[in-house]
Order: C-alpha cells, then structure tokens, then sequence
C-alpha cells in the first residue's frame, strides 16, 4: 500500500507528468484536448470490491489561468468508490480533462465528489473524435495497462492542506493556487521547480516544444496503471 501513500506536492507532480506522459505516448488523450483544456486532474489510486478493504490514492489539480500558462499544482487525496467493481482489487491511473471553469471551480473546494458535481463522460481518442462534443469533463483510466472502462463515478476528492502549506510555505487554498495567487508566499520560489516534470509534460502534451533532458529525467517504471495483479 506504500505506493498509494500520498506524498509531496513535488513528489505527486513528478507522478502526475509519468502518468500523463503515459497516456500521451500512446496516443490516448489529443493534443487539441490539452491545448483547450480549463484544468487537468491527474491521480492513481487503488479501489476495492466487495469484501476487500481497502482505497485511497493522490495526485494533483491544476488550472488554466487568464494568460494561458498552468497553475502551480494543488495535491489531493483519493477515497476512491467501488463502483462497477464487485470483487478484487482495481489499481488505476486517471487523467481528467476539466474543459469548464465550474469543473475546475469544484476542484478548488475542499471535498467534492466525482460525478456528483458535473457529468462525466469518457475521453475522446486522439484522431478519432469530434472535440466539439464537449463535455464538462473527459475521464481517461488505465488499469492493467487496459486503456478506458473503468467507472470513477462517487471518487472522492479531498483537499490536501498540509502538503499545500509545507510546498507552498503557508496555508494557502486549493481556490489560491488554482487561480495562481502564491506569488508572494514565502515558498513560492518552490513553483515552478519542484513541478518541472510536470511543466515539460504539459508542453509535450500540447504539441509544443519541450526540454529534452527533463523529459528523461522523468521515471521509465511502469506507472500503477500498468502493475499486473
């Protein structure tokens, strides 16, 4: 369960790009689906069946401000349901595309449920979509390596405030990071350093040019999407 423990805001940033990075190298989530994206919440988690204890996870939310660029990262932890699973145990990674200022506004509160506060729907394939059906949020999974089908309906997402202060040097809001107002907090020189991964992965996930070396500083192991049983 140590992987699913949630870490720092560094940490879980330096996850996030690995687990994005995964989906866009196979070509899972279109190009034209970052470029317009409002906010992406990025996470792994573990759920469990029917009899079998056990769920939880992390990962981090940012936002698209008013000029274009990313926010600095906000982590959150993951109660994840067990919706569409009876028995076993699902261990999964998630990419949700929020393509609505509402959807992204659900993020900066302190608990929301997914599905409770939007409508999701399944992420369009790079190539084979039309992006005008836009939806308030795109869900793309991988579990076992298998792209797609799994059901995140009634996960629970929790605001981390203690990683936040300790990244960020000071109590600050998921809502003030989303809306990238950490500039004259005393951790702000953490941001963008501590997320570096991250940036490149966005850029690369947009179609933009993006450092190289970062790129492969970024982790070769199989993200927790792609462990087998």
């Amino acid at each position: 369960m140590g992987l699913f423990t949630p870490t720092g805001v560094n940490k879980e940033s330096d996850k996030a790009a690995q687990i994005l990075k995964s989906f866009i190298s196979k070509g899972k989530i279109p190009t034209e689906a970052i470029t317009n994206a409002k906010g992406l919440a990025i996470f792994s988690a573990i759920r469990a069946g029917m009899y079998l204890a056990g769920s939880g996870g992390s990962g981090v939310v940012i936002a698209r401000l008013p000029d274009g660029t990313w926010s600095p990262p906000s982590a959150f932890s993951v109660r994840s349901g067990s919706v569409g699973l009876v028995y076993g145990v699902d261990v999964y990674d998630c990419v949700c595309v929020l393509n609505t200022e509402a959807a992204v506004e659900a993020y900066s509160k302190p608990e929301m449920n997914l599905g409770g506060a939007f409508a999701l729907a399944a992420g369009p394939l790079g190539g084979t979509a039309d992006m005008k059906e836009l939806k308030p949020v795109w869900v793309y999974t991988k579990s076992r390596g298998l792209y797609g089908g799994l059901t995140v309906d009634g996960t629970v997402i929790k605001e981390r405030h203690d990683a936040n202060a300790e990244f960020y040097g000071s109590k600050v809001t998921a809502a003030q990071i989303l809306k990238g107002e950490i500039e004259a907090q005393d951790g702000a020189s953490k941001w963008p350093a501590g997320a570096k991964q991250l940036i490149e992965v966005l850029k690369l996930a947009a179609g933009r040019g993006a450092d190289a070396k970062v790129l492969q500083e970024i982790s070769t192991e199989p993200t927790p999407g792609d462990l087998e049983e």
